[in-house]
């Protein structure tokens, strides 16, 4: 008896350490399908199947990311245009509280919805030039560009969030003589969480596209600068390494987002 139990033990251990050693499939499914696009890219471009002058492929790509990286010359332009998005981020930000009042509060949504709603359609890179006359051509303009097109996600997401809020959850908080700073703190913005993780993860996209468009058109420093001056000089590697980076950087970016949206939303794991 005491052979089995304890052969049993054993195969249990075995088991969980070979559950442990298991890769998860969120990172061995794309890793897999990567690595067969990228094969599929670099037998093309060793073919000769791609024309070096108006496309490229991923050895070449990453001997140029090698170079900019060894010089610094990418940190350079990395660390202002962080900057600038991490400024314009943190402004935008101020959709979450609005959001709240306004998917709460009727009134205050038949008042200014349609505004938002016309802003939000409003095509912002087409304003640029005039963020540039407005704020001028330094960091300013960047990051107000970056504001103005990662807040209208944000807020319409933590909108929509509060009107899904369970109504008997509302009633009960209610009946229980909660507050209204209690209603938002224990009902109303936990039930909002997911939506507005989403509305980040969607404003992240557009304050990248945000910064790289404001630096192509008015910087001489930054991402999007770094991206005009390759396609201006025709140097087709070194900038879709740049376009590689800063895909690379929305990722890492968006999967701290999933980090803190499991921290701040246990439940929504179980």
């Amino acid at each position: 008896m005491e052979k089995a139990e304890a052969s049993g033990t054993i195969n249990v251990a075995s088991s969980s350490i070979k559950k442990g050693k298991k890769i998860p499939q969120s990172i061995s499914y794309p890793a897999v399908t990567l690595a067969i696009i990228l094969a599929v890219w670099e037998l093309c471009g060793q073919l000769n199947l791609i024309d070096p002058f108006m496309f490229s492929w991923p050895s070449r790509i990453f001997i140029e990311a090698q170079g900019f990286f060894a010089s610094g010359e990418v940190f350079k332009h990395l660390a202002i245009s962080g900057m600038e998005v991490g400024f314009g981020f943190a402004m935008a930000l101020i959709g979450i509280p609005i959001g709240l009042m306004m998917g709460y509060w009727k009134k205050l949504e038949l008042a200014f919805d349609p505004f938002v709603t016309a802003l939000y359609t409003t095509p912002m890179i087409a304003l640029t030039p005039l963020f540039v006359l407005w704020f001028g051509l330094e960091t300013l303009s960047k990051v107000m560009m970056v504001f103005a097109l990662s807040i209208f996600p944000i807020l319409i997401n933590t909108m929509a969030g509060v009107k899904m809020t369970d109504v008997s959850l509302i009633k009960a908080a209610r009946s229980y003589g909660a507050s209204e700073r209690q209603m938002f703190k224990e009902v109303i913005f936990p039930s909002a969480i997911p939506f507005i993780i989403t509305g980040l993860r969607l404003a992240i996209g557009r304050a990248l596209i945000a910064v790289v468009v404001a630096e192509m058109l008015a910087g001489n420093i930054g991402i999007g600068y770094a991206i005009r001056h390759a396609s201006e000089l025709f140097q087709t590697a070194e900038y879709l390494a740049y376009v590689v980076v800063l895909m690379v950087l929305s990722v890492l970016l968006t999967e701290l987002l999933k980090i803190f949206e499991k921290k701040l939303a246990p439940w929504r794991e179980r």
